[in-house]
């Protein structure tokens, strides 16, 4: 039962990544932790960046269905 917890805190942090990546990306542009970089590709990057983000979160909900369904035995 602790892994079906787990799996549901970890779907829910990935579907929270893919919806909200594009307002993280932003948010780590106003506390400076974007890269440096040239302006030209600054649009290049922050699409790259919330493409990035909202990967992460789909590995994020894959691996929690994943760890829900070992908690209850199905895998």
């Amino acid at each position: 039962m602790r892994y079906a917890l787990l799996g549901l805190v970890l779907v829910g942090l990935g579907v929270a990544g893919i919806r909200y990546a594009p307002a993280i990306v932003a948010a780590q542009h106003r506390q400076g932790m974007a890269p440096l970089a040239d302006d030209d590709r600054a649009d290049l990057e922050d699409a790259d960046r919330v493409r990035a983000t909202k990967g992460t979160g789909a590995v994020l909900v894959a691996v929690g269905l994943v760890t829900f369904a070992y908690g209850f035995g199905i895998v």
